[in-house]
């Protein structure tokens, strides 16, 4: 009768334990599709949830999404849908209140954070008070700008005689940075101009509304209404 080598037998499965182990390890969730649960990606130090994807925490029940955590457990975001739900995201500072979110009652842009208008009094609307006459561009107005955007969008009213037009345009330090604008006669409307920002990130930047008069004999009158960063 034969005798079995259960060390061997033993080894040989723990070897096989092991190479099981070393696959799964090596295995990865391409194509992986869940209908309930969630994957969590968790600290390999303090093995705190940092991503979970799937099922979510939302108020006293789950959402299907995605959510983002800090280390000490608090919410930094949250991306979830639902049936019959239009869908929603969430941006949350350390105290857990809600920076940045969308409309879900609109479907439409930023719930939060509130963005401020530019108010004007209408008398200048219709009459701008500082103008030019001369023929050269110069300064009317300076923006004191911090960088936050790659552009900077600056809305004016001009307003020129009968027999005057003129052009607009953005300045730093003299040198243009926008193109020019021009103004025909009898005007009294709205103009955009765009212009790059340079300088880094939070740099504060002096930009200047520059006009001029190229005909005609009455001034050009220039009105700041909006002054904004925007994207490229």
């Amino acid at each position: 009768m034969g005798v079995t080598n259960q060390a061997q037998d033993q080894n040989t499965v723990i070897r096989d334990m092991q190479r099981q182990i070393k696959d799964l390890r090596r295995a990865t969730l391409s194509g992986a599709a869940l209908s309930s649960g969630s994957i969590e990606v968790r600290s390999p130090t303090t093995g705190a949830v940092l991503v979970r994807a799937g099922e979510i925490p939302w108020g006293s029940g789950t959402v299907q999404g995605l959510s983002v955590y800090r280390t000490d457990g608090t919410v930094q975001a949250i991306f979830w849908d639902s049936d019959g739900a239009d869908g929603y995201w969430a941006m949350f500072d350390e105290q857990g209140a809600i920076v940045m979110s969308s409309d879900t009652t609109s479907g439409s842009g930023l719930a939060t954070p509130y963005l401020g208008t530019h108010p004007t009094p209408y008398s200048r609307v219709l009459n701008p008070p500082e103008a030019t006459t001369s023929g050269a561009f110069g300064p009317l107005w300076r923006l004191h700008h911090r960088k936050q955007h790659p552009r900077i969008h600056v809305r004016v009213i001009v307003k020129t005689a009968a027999d005057t037009t003129g052009e607009v345009q953005l300045a730093i330090g003299g040198s243009a940075i926008s193109p020019v604008l021009a103004v025909p006669v009898s005007t009294n409307g709205y103009f955009d101009l765009y212009a790059p920002v340079p300088g880094l990130h939070l740099g504060i930047q002096n930009v200047d509304v520059e006009a001029r008069r190229t005909a005609g004999t009455g001034s050009v009158q220039v009105e700041v209404v909006i002054c904004q960063g925007v994207q490229s």
